[in-house]
C-alpha cells in the first residue's frame, strides 16, 4: 500500500497573495487610476482570498504552523478588504472612514510584525517580504488616519516590490521542484528545510 504524497501548496498561495498585492500596489502608487479598483476586488475575493484559505487548510493538514497561520490570515484579509470596499464602507460616516481603514490596517500590521519575527528562521527572501509588508501596512494605516496621500504612493511602491519578491519566492519553489535541484536560491536560514513550508 503506497504512502500518501502531498505536494507543497505554499507557492500557490504566495502567487495568489503576490498577484493581488501587485495589482493593488499599482493603484496605490498612482500608476493607473483608482477607478480600476473593482478588478482588484474580483481578484482579492477569488485568488487572494478564497485561494489562500484553501492553502491554509492544506498546510494545517501537513502540520505547518507558520504557513497555516500566514495564509489563514492574509486570505481572510483580502476577503474582508473586498467586502469592506463593496458593502460596508458605505455604512461608515465619511468623517470616520479614514479612522476605520487605519484601524483595520494597523491590526494586520501588528500580526505581520510577529510573522516577520517567525520568518527570521526561514529564508532571507521571506524575511524581506514580511518586513516590507509590515512597513507598507504601517504607511497605509498612517496615511488613512492622516489623509496623507503621499504615504499611499510610497506604500504602493513597497507593495509592488514585496509582490515581485513573493513571485520570485514562489517561482523558486516551483522551478526548483520541477528541475530537481536549486535553480533559484532564497537564502535559507534553516538548513534542510523549505522556508515557506517550515514547521
Amino acid at each position: 500500500m503506497s504512502t500518501n504524497t502531498y505536494s507543497n501548496p505554499g507557492p500557490w498561495a504566495v502567487t495568489a497573495f503576490s498577484t493581488t498585492s501587485f495589482m493593488l500596489g499599482i493603484i496605490n502608487a498612482g500608476i493607473i487610476s483608482g477607478g480600476c479598483t473593482p478588478v482588484v476586488l474580483d481578484v482579492a475575493i477569488f485568488f487572494g482570498g478564497i485561494m489562500q484559505i484553501i492553502v491554509a487548510i492544506l498546510e494545517f493538514m501537513k502540520g505547518n504552523t507558520l504557513t497555516t497561520t500566514v495564509f489563514g490570515t492574509y486570505g481572510p484579509f483580502w476577503l474582508m478588504f473586498a467586502m469592506f470596499e463593496l458593502f460596508f464602507a458605505k455604512s461608515i460616516p465619511p468623517s470616520s472612514i479614514g479612522s476605520a481603514v487605519s484601524l483595520f490596517l494597523a491590526m494586520f500590521a501588528v500580526i505581520t510584525f510577529y510573522f516577520f519575527i517567525a520568518s527570521l528562521k526561514t529564508d532571507k527572501v521571506l524575511v524581506v517580504i514580511f518586513a516590507l509588508v509590515f512597513i507598507a501596512l504601517v504607511l497605509l494605516s498612517v496615511g488613512a488616519a492622516t489623509g496623507n496621500k503621499s504615504l499611499d504612493v510610497v506604500a504602493g511602491w513597497l507593495i509592488m516590490i514585496f509582490a515581485v519578491l513573493g513571485w520570485y519566492h514562489a517561482a523558486a519553489a516551483i522551478i526548483n521542484s520541477t528541475w530537481g535541484r536549486e535553480v533559484l536560491g532564497v537564502g535559507s536560514l534553516k538548513p534542510k528545510q523549505s522556508s515557506i513550508s517550515a514547521k
